[in-house]
């Protein structure tokens, strides 16, 4: 007679493991709103789903990279633009002051904006994202341009992974932009900061020859700088092109890991439901098989 009670409550007892761990389960899906929470859930798909989210963290990370990518692009395109727009104002003041309607009080006057145009282009050339310098190349931390005029960063090329072997080149050389390369100076050009200080240099001495030698100068720096900045947008362009594919590739991805892992609401109610009242059922089933009579006892 031990026996059998002892095996009556054994039976008991796994039933009610069985729903309460029926039930359980069925409240987790519930509650977190998928199938597949344990490796038991389905084995196969929990597979499929793991891979799915590995590749969507690959993607995010690209994401960011062409996130910081185009506003870095965004800080170096503003400050060319807004250079060549005070080159265009100093180009402005040379061409006026070239011409016979203006003494050299008035080229002296002049001398005063274009020094605060140089102050402003040198403060443009040290524009940075972040805590990045644009023009510096790796020397980002770092001014690229002394108060001075002087280059100061190096010919570093930052490249960001943006896809699959997809690494893009994100700035451009500050050396190239703000200094004249071998041809450039045998031709006869300068440095961009020079050629405001040529400018300078003609209103200061009323030297009509070297104003009109600057109006060309600024005339083909500014040409240098539009072609610059044309450069940094065809790479932002590019950029946001890639980013446009990646964001659909997360939206996939997470679609089909959504199909894989997502529990149908309706049917995940009606499960927790169905196993909760099985297990209220199951519980009173048992506390009534195992409610102890005197006729135990006296056995």
């Amino acid at each position: 007679m031990r026996v059998s009670e002892k095996y009556k409550y054994w039976i008991t007892q796994n039933r009610m493991n069985k729903s309460r761990t029926q039930n359980t389960e069925a409240l987790n899906k519930l509650s977190t709103q998928k199938d597949i929470n344990k490796l038991h859930d389905d084995p196969v798909n929990l597979v499929r789903a793991m891979k799915i989210k590995d590749r969507i963290s690959e993607l995010e990370n690209y994401q960011k990279n062409i996130d910081f990518s185009k506003g870095f692009l965004d800080v170096t395109e503003s400050a060319i633009s807004n250079m060549h727009e005070k080159l265009s104002r100093a180009h402005e003041l040379a061409l006026a002051m070239a011409n016979d309607s203006y003494d050299a009080k008035n080229r002296a006057i002049t001398v005063k904006e274009i020094r605060e145009i140089t102050k402003e282009i040198v403060q443009l050339a040290n524009s940075k994202y972040g805590n990045r310098f644009v023009f510096s190349g790796f020397r980002s931390l770092s001014p690229a341009v002394s108060l001075a005029g002087n280059f100061l960063g190096d010919d570093g090329k930052l490249f960001l992974q943006i896809g699959p072997d997809h690494f893009k080149n994100i700035n451009i050389s500050g050396r190239e932009l703000l200094q004249s390369n071998p041809e450039e100076f045998k031709a006869g050009h300068f440095n961009l900061m020079d050629s405001l200080d040529h400018l300078i240099n003609g209103l200061e001495h009323d030297e009509k020859n070297a104003i009109f030698r600057s109006v060309d100068e600024l005339a083909f720096q500014m040409d240098k700088l539009a072609s610059f900045q044309a450069s940094v947008g065809a790479v932002w362009t590019a950029i946001n092109d890639a980013g446009k594919r990646n964001e659909f590739d997360i939206l996939q991805k997470t679609t089909n890991l959504s199909g894989i892992e997502d529990a149908d609401i309706f049917k995940a109610t009606s499960d927790f439901k169905r196993t909760e009242s099985v297990l209220q059922s199951t519980l009173m089933a048992s506390n009534k098989l195992l409610q102890p009579s005197l006729l135990n006892f006296m056995q």
